[in-house]
């Protein structure tokens, strides 16, 4: 599958309808969704260039074709035309990845207000209370509890906590697991 369709199939998986919904959509309504018209642009220079590489694939087989009948003074153009189509699958990519990229952009906005930090937080304990208990949840899935598996399991969450603040979570994991272990030791 061509990085064009792959990338059209996903952009129709995330937004939920075919590719000709969503222009019609996008071209009447731009305000529902800001991501979209951008996503759409982007996704039509893709086709483009997409039948651009495409071209440049036969010619490119075309002129290796008549260098191996024989046609030896062909060999700078078949050069000229594997140039070609290396730098066209280079910007295929590049554009396919922006693509991908905003919709990533899109999953980020579609994130419900609950996810999101929230800036009128009145004290560190009441969000190291929240950290606690999705820590917790994250922990009881895990065969093994140390630094990585906890980071991983948070930021599968959304959530990212530096690494001094993960030690003291881990810290509190364990000694809560195990009620015999002593419990974090304060620092003069």
């Amino acid at each position: 599958m061509s990085t064009a369709i792959y990338t059209r199939h996903l952009v129709e998986h995330r937004y939920g309808r075919p590719l000709e919904e969503l222009q019609r959509s996008g071209a009447h309504d731009g305000s529902s969704d800001p991501v979209l018209p951008i996503v759409l642009r982007r996704l039509s220079g893709l086709a483009e260039t997409n039948a651009q590489v495409r071209a440049a694939r036969r010619n490119l087989d075309t002129a290796w074709q008549r260098c191996r009948s024989g046609e030896h003074t062909l060999d700078d153009l078949v050069l000229r035309y594997a140039d070609e189509v290396v730098h066209l699958e280079r910007r295929e990519q590049s554009e396919a990845e922006a693509v991908w990229d905003l919709l990533d952009v899109r999953l980020l906005l579609d994130q419900p207000a609950a996810r999101r930090p929230s800036a009128g937080r009145t004290g560190p304990a009441s969000g190291d209370e929240d950290l606690m208990t999705i820590a917790r949840q994250v922990a009881a899935c895990l065969p093994r509890l140390n630094r990585e598996t906890l980071r991983r399991g948070l930021r599968d969450r959304g959530i990212h906590v530096s690494n001094r603040r993960l030690g003291t979570v881990l810290q509190r994991l364990r000694a809560e697991r195990d009620p015999h272990r002593p419990g974090p030791t304060a620092r003069a």
